[in-house]
């Protein structure tokens, strides 16, 4: 009678048990097994502060010039998210008609109104996309259009290269970023326009460049970085923090171009040589 009422404890135990079991493996975190959605929140600042079109800031630039900036734009693409295992994923980007297309996105801060006219009233702050599931610990993205997609007829292309106000030429192709600002010292206008230049074959305005010598494509890193919960400033101050904004004897500002006195300090700050100077890193993207 003990063995008999033993053997039948044990098996109400173990009815009892079986499901608490299942139970608690149910609560247990499961990984998605497909693609994964991810938002990657870029943000403009100029010298930490954020932008805003008609706001002034201070002390910019290394004659700590009082500027109203006037446009705040740029294209990146080959966006790729950095795994813990060391492997990676190229963010496979939303094709939203407006702002992505193929592997091209168009961050776009400036809302048209005040002193910039030259603008869209909408905005667009983050890329959008899919990488199969995983742990991401690192970003990798670069500045600009490819130069697949650069030297080709405006006027027909779809978004985001339909804008008038980021194309040079067919020759030259677009402008990658965009920044502008105004002062007291500078009135009509200090930029920074990003480009190719040098492009081939010369000439002919319309006639698409097949190469260009200065590619002026950036490309920027960040081992570490939570795509859930930060976000990649760009900083308009810390770009001009060693140009001094009162002069302009080259273009208005930096336009890429070689000859450029304006240009040495900007486009090493962007990470980039020019013309025998040399950087020593960028600063104009850093994680928040």
């Amino acid at each position: 009678m003990n063995n008999t009422r033993s053997s039948r404890g044990l098996t109400i135990l173990a009815a009892v048990a079986l499901p608490l079991v299942f139970a608690a493996c149910d609560d247990d975190p499961i990984e998605p097994a497909g693609p994964i959605d991810v938002t990657i929140d870029f943000a403009a600042a100029v010298n930490g502060a954020a932008f805003a079109c008609g706001q002034t800031f201070s002390n910019v630039g290394a004659s700590q010039t009082t500027i109203t900036p006037v446009d705040f734009r740029f294209y990146v693409h080959d966006v790729t998210l950095l795994a813990s295992d060391g492997s990676e994923e190229v963010v496979s980007l939303e094709q939203d008609g407006i702002w992505q297309r193929d592997n091209l996105a168009l961050l776009d801060f400036e809302n048209g109104s005040g002193p910039c006219v030259n603008g869209t009233t909408a905005t667009n702050v983050s890329v959008r996309g899919t990488v199969p599931a995983g742990t991401y610990t690192g970003v990798r993205f670069t500045l600009g259009v490819p130069q697949s997609m650069n030297h080709a007829d405006q006027t027909t292309a779809a978004a985001p290269l339909d804008l008038t106000a980021l194309f040079w030429s067919w020759n030259a192709g677009y402008k990658f970023a965009r920044i502008d600002h105004t002062s007291a010292a500078q009135p009509e206008g200090w930029f920074v326009h990003l480009g190719s230049t040098g492009c081939a074959p010369g000439g002919d305005p319309t006639v698409p460049a097949t190469s260009c010598a200065n590619q002026h494509r950036p490309t920027f890193e960040f081992t570490s970085f939570n795509w859930e919960t930060q976000e990649i400033r760009a900083d308009y101050g810390t770009l001009l923090q060693a140009s001094d904004l009162t002069a302009n004897t080259g273009a208005k500002g930096c336009m890429s171009f070689p000859g450029d006195p304006e240009c040495p300090v900007v486009m090493n700050n962007f990470g980039l040589a020019y013309e025998g100077s040399q950087p020593s890193g960028q600063s104009f993207f850093s994680v928040r």
